[in-house]
């Protein structure tokens, strides 16, 4: 299972609630010429920063929140934030250093919790999860400039 997230314009965000089965292509245009700007995958890093951001409270789930869009696919439906909501995702990722997000998290917490993937016996696996995090910081940061909507989905 991997995290997916993609930027569109309020105006795309309205063709895909008409037909949500349009996600897929959005997707796949935005990996196929690798513009991480349009579109990034965390990887299985998805269920570890939920986990991060939720015990740091963050106002919103940047990766399991915002609003279902379309049917569920296996691992629950596409969802969408706001503009608003990809602001204030943007400055909560922005001010928050994965140093201050992963503060006083052992390992073990991680296993303990069933947190997916089951890394956490690796010592250097919140460096995968560090990698991913900053990548959602550039990319939620374009987003919130842009006042794009971001489509996330595990997949």
């Amino acid at each position: 299972m991997c995290g997916e997230y993609v930027r569109v314009t309020p105006e795309g965000l309205r063709e895909l609630i008409e037909d949500p089965d349009r996600i897929w292509t959005a997707i796949e245009e935005a990996t196929e010429v690798e513009d991480t700007s349009r579109g990034t995958d965390i990887d299985k890093a998805w269920h570890a920063l939920s986990f991060l951001a939720a015990r740091a409270g963050f106002e919103i789930d940047f990766v399991l929140g915002g609003t279902p869009l379309g049917e569920d696919n296996g691992y629950g439906p596409a969802r969408y934030l706001s503009p608003d909501e990809v602001r204030t995702v943007s400055t909560e990722l922005s001010r928050t250093g994965f140093d201050q997000l992963s503060q006083g998290v052992e390992l073990a917490e991680l296993a303990e919790q069933q947190i997916y993937p089951s890394i956490w016996d690796e010592p250097d696996a919140l460096d995968y999860v560090r990698g991913n995090y900053d990548d959602l910081v550039v990319f939620f940061a374009g987003a919130a400039k842009a006042g794009d909507v971001v489509v996330t989905i595990i997949t």
